[in-house]
């Protein structure tokens, strides 16, 4: 007598620390990523980089920090 036997495999589950692993690098490359610009930052750099032209043949110097200013700004994340 032949008795058919059917093995089902235990179902394996994702060990607990990759989980958190994955969620700290999500959240790692979430924080270093480039943050879109908003439309006020947008224009606030734009108007700051104007001025500075405006100024860039009187006082260089203060043009020179100007446009350090609007390139800081620029950089910031949201």
């Amino acid at each position: 007598m032949y008795v058919e036997v059917q093995s089902v495999a235990p179902a394996q589950e994702t060990p607990r620390g990759s989980l958190i692993a994955a969620e700290l690098f999500a959240r790692l490359m979430k924080r270093l990523s480039p943050q879109p610009h908003t439309p006020e930052r947008v224009h606030d750099v734009a108007m700051v980089r104007e001025l500075a032209h405006q100024v860039e043949n009187t006082d260089p110097g203060f043009a020179a920090d100007l446009f350090a200013a609007a390139a800081r700004h620029e950089g910031l994340g949201d």
